[in-house]
Order: structure tokens, then sequence, then C-alpha cells
């Protein structure tokens, strides 16, 4: 009998990913840290190590010398915390023989945005109109096949809305490679190609699922309401809808379609669907859990979080699917208002938050803005934060967002010089 103490690994716990070696602890399982070095993540990397960590190995391309740091242990899953440890973590797990893992035949295509859209294609799954361009001509052609313009043009393996845009006619498709060709997103990668899209007409959603044994449960659905400022679409209000709602079913459905499509069957997901006319169409899927959560903010929602029930999925399959077998009730409306800083400049000093803390469905926030320079929320990454609101009454959460909205008009941004 062995005696190497039985272990998950978690593949950059990072960003969400840095509250699942906590949740797994919970579970009576310690985690070892695997870090993927060969991709950069400086928006989410923290210096300290996440709580329950009891080890930590570098990854820099050579697996097996990671998987020979790992055979001190008995591994019982691999995890991806963020979007750069997916790969790793697949191919870890493969090579670890971990019964958990979800295989390699298409760990690519869930980070390449023109490879997700194939994937579905040929699963007989509704999708976008969708091609791989490398220039402006290239746009243009695919833009006068279809409906014309406008079209989306995105990294291929962007994140975070980074270079993200709507483009209207040939003379912006050749402003938008002129300005991004060359660029990195945010993992390092250089943007030489993108995906072209068609514009899906709708509302958008974003639906957390949790997998395991091979069935999906939706735990969250969020409605992400977006804003165009200069050319690019970012997050607004996002609002978790109930199980109630009709929508829910529609699109949870697709989406459990979909994951299969993608041979996932087990873990976290983060998958954002646009409600069309005719029904759900895949924007983009992320296998791992939804970036930049705060767990505490779904407790007095449905009593838990996606991390804790990634663990448990994991650590008592059978559990977790007898309770999640029907939709989590819902207590309470919970919304996420981004924060649209206005202008480049300096903040001199703190945003006044004082008025906001004091709004009848103030649950929390958290800044990503700090003393210093500062650029107008252009993306994901330039928004200054996010302010939780949640409460009984959806009517009192609309009307906080409406004043949120006002005092970052008249008080929170008073400081940017």
């Amino acid at each position: 009998m062995s005696n190497k103490e039985t272990v998950c690994v978690i593949v950059d716990a990072y960003s969400s990913g840095a509250y699942l070696p906590a949740a797994f602890h919970a579970n009576g399982l310690p985690t070892v840290h695997v870090r993927n070095r060969r991709e950069e993540y400086g928006p989410y990397a923290q210096a300290e190590q996440p709580p329950a960590v009891i080890d930590v190995i570098d990854f820099h391309g050579s697996f097996e010398d990671v998987t020979a740091r790992l055979d001190a242990y008995h591994i019982a899953h691999v995890v991806p915390g963020l979007e750069s440890g997916v790969g790793v973590a697949d191919h870890l797990a493969h090579r670890l023989g971990v019964p958990t893992g979800n295989g390699t035949e298409l760990t690519a295509t869930k980070r390449e945005k023109a490879s997700m859209v194939e994937v579905v294609r040929n699963a007989g799954i509704r999708h976008a109109r969708s091609a791989r361009v490398a220039t402006p001509t290239e746009a243009h052609a695919f833009a006068t096949a279809g409906d014309g313009y406008p079209i989306v043009l995105k990294p291929l393996r962007g994140a975070g809305t980074l270079g993200v845009e709507l483009v209207h006619s040939a003379a912006e498709a050749e402003a938008y490679f002129s300005r991004v060709v060359g660029t990195t997103d945010m993992w390092g990668n250089v943007n030489e190609q993108f995906l072209a899209q068609e514009l899906l007409v709708g509302e958008e959603y974003m639906v957390d699922m949790i997998s395991a044994k091979g069935h999906h449960r939706a735990i969250e659905v969020w409605r992400a309401d977006k804003r165009v400022v200069d050319s690019a679409r970012i997050y607004d209000l996002s609002a978790l809808i109930s199980p109630k709602k009709p929508e829910w079913r529609e699109l949870t459905d697709y989406v459990a379609a979909v994951l299969t499509a993608f041979g996932i069957d087990w873990g976290p997901t983060h998958t954002e669907v646009m409600l069309t006319e005719s029904g759900p169409v895949l924007i983009e899927i992320g296998a791992r859990l939804h970036g930049g959560i705060a767990p505490a903010i779904t407790l007095p929602v449905y009593g838990s979080n996606l991390a804790l029930l990634t663990a448990t999925a994991y650590t008592s399959p059978d559990h977790f699917l007898a309770t999640t077998e029907r939709p989590i009730p819902h207590r309470a409306t919970l919304a996420q208002v981004a924060l649209h800083c206005p202008r480049d400049g300096i903040l001199t000093a703190e945003p006044d938050l004082g008025e906001v803390r004091d709004l009848p469905s103030f649950h929390s926030v958290r800044l990503r803005g700090a003393v210093g320079p500062v650029r107008k929320t252009r993306d994901l990454l330039s928004s200054f934060g996010s302010v939780y609101l949640a409460h009984p009454d959806a009517s009192q959460v609309r009307e906080d967002y409406r004043q949120i909205r006002s005092l970052e008009k008249d008080v929170l941004y008073a400081a940017i010089a």
C-alpha cells in the first residue's frame, strides 16, 4: 500500500482558481499548485500562494519534469484554475492516468476561437458564421460573402474582451488590423490571426456549469448586458437569472450539448452564448471557472458557490449529481455592475464609494483601479472594478444600478486629473 499523500493538482490557481485549493481542502483534499510559466497572466497572478497549497511546481514546457516532481504524491485530480491552465491540466491528467481527466484530443479547440466554432459545427449544433482571417482583405471578403457589415473581429486566443471590436466597413477593418496585428493578448500570445464572425443579435448570457461523470449541471446563468464604447462591447450589468426563467432551460440544454461535443466529462465550464431569434448560439467556451468571481456573493442567493461545488463534483460526484439534479433555487436577485472609467488620466485619490456602500442592495465591491495612471474603459482589463448588488426585490437592484451610473457621472471619478 502506497504511503504517498493524495492530492489535487490545480494548474494556475489564479483569479477564480485561487479559491479552489481552499474548496478542495474543505473536502479533505490538499492541493499542489502547478504554475504554467510558458504564458503570461500578469493581471491575475498573485505573489502569495492560495491557502491550503502544500507544494508549488513550475511548468516551463517539460511535462516529464512536472510528472517527476508529482511522483511524490498520489494524484487524484488535475484541475485548471485559469484559462492558461486548461491545456496543461488536460495533458497532465492524461499523462498521469487520472480518471477525472477530459482527454487531449480536443484540448486545443478549447482555447482557439475559430476551432471552437468548428467543433460545434461538426456536431450539428447551431453556430455563428465565422472564419479565421489574417488580413483586412480576408475580413472584407468574409463580410461581403455574408450579410455585409458590421462584423465582429477578435483575437483567436484572447480573453477579457481585449481586442474584440465591432467593424462597420472595409476602412474600419483596415484600421483594426493596423492597430492590433503584432500586439499581444492577455496571455502573451502575439496576435497574428483573428476570428471574423457575423454580428449576433439578441441577449447575451454566461452559463456556468459543472460536469461530473459526463453529466452536466447548470449552476449559474447570468444575463450579460453590454454597451459599445469606441467600437468595443464592454460589460455593463450582469444579472444572475432565476432557474424559473423560461430561457434557463433553453440555454442550459444548448450548453450541455456543446460540452458533450467538446468531450468535457469533468469540471467547471464558463460558456458565453447569444440567445437569438433562432435560439442559443455559442460565442465562446472556457473550460474553467467563471473568471473574477467572488465566492461570497452567491451565498445569500443559493447558499454555495462555484468553487465549493467544483470540489464536491470531483471528490463526491454522486452526492454532487444528486444534489444538483434540479436547478438550485434562488433567494435573491444578484447583479454585478462593471465600473467604467470615463477617460485616460491619473487617479490622484481612491474613489469615494460611501454612497455606493449605502445603497439598499449593496453587497460588496472589488476595485481593479488604484491611485496612479488609469485608462478609459474599453475592455474588461480597463474596467475599474465591480460592485455586487443582492436583494430579494429585483426592482431595488435595478434602481441601485441606475444610482451607481449616476454617481459615476458626478462623483466617483472626480479625482482623475
